[in-house]
């Protein structure tokens, strides 16, 4: 019952945090811009001009329904677990609305597994810290290399950083099926999105598809 409460404490929060994100965002970014070039705009007008936007909407109460229906499939999972999940969640509507991500809670994920892999695991974290190098280097040096290569980019840095961060999470194999899974989630929404719309689609969101992937793997982690 408490953790219900919680779920929709959060549901509550996220609904917020969603509004208020674009918000921030351009307060920050008008803060930045003004401490290296003289701005005429004051930040109202800033605000005004600029293409992020709040997007009001009713799947903003989906957070209502999304978390505790997370909660009742994994309730067995520990909490940090369970936490992670719910801002996976957040994440997902995030990208989904303004194509971006919100660091802070990239980093809270992170530090939500290693203090899972530090007091509530029995398994060796070797090869854990093992995943978490090599998905670091993969996602750090490669694949920026390949985009200096072919001149374009595929995933952004939000992508990037979620991946790193979850990747202590998990062995090598399961990083790799996570990533697999991911990348056909969203070649399958691509593919159905043309089939539909008889056109490319212009931009795709892709941490949608990195969290269906982790609640994927997550299936395995509920205890018999």
């Amino acid at each position: 019952m408490i953790l219900l409460f919680i779920s929709l404490l959060l549901a509550y929060w996220f609904k917020y945090e969603i509004t208020a994100f674009p918000i921030k965002t351009n307060q920050q970014s008008y803060n930045d811009i003004k401490m290296l070039y003289p701005l005429n705009l004051d930040i109202n007008a800033f605000i005004k001009q600029s293409n992020l936007q709040p997007k009001k909407s009713s799947l903003n109460n989906l957070f209502f329904l999304t978390l505790p229906i997370a909660l009742f499939i994994f309730y067995s999972l520990s909490h940090p677990l369970l936490f992670i999940l719910f801002i996976l969640i957040y994440l997902a509507q995030l990208d989904y609305y303004y194509y971006l991500t919100d660091i802070k809670y990239i980093a809270i994920i992170f530090l939500l597994i290693i203090y899972h892999l530090l007091f509530e695991t029995s398994k060796d974290i070797y090869p854990h810290l093992f995943s978490f190098f090599i998905i670091s280097l993969f996602f750090a040096v490669i694949i920026p290399l390949v985009n200096l290569i072919l001149k374009k980019s595929g995933l952004g840095l939000g992508d990037i950083l979620l991946f790193i961060a979850l990747s202590p999470l998990f062995e090598l194999d399961q990083m790799l099926r996570l990533i697999l899974y991911a990348s056909l989630l969203g070649l399958f929404f691509s593919g159905l999105y043309w089939l539909i719309k008889k056109q490319k689609i212009a931009r795709l969101p892709f941490i949608p598809f990195i969290s269906a992937s982790t609640f994927l793997l997550f299936i395995d982690k509920i205890p018999p």
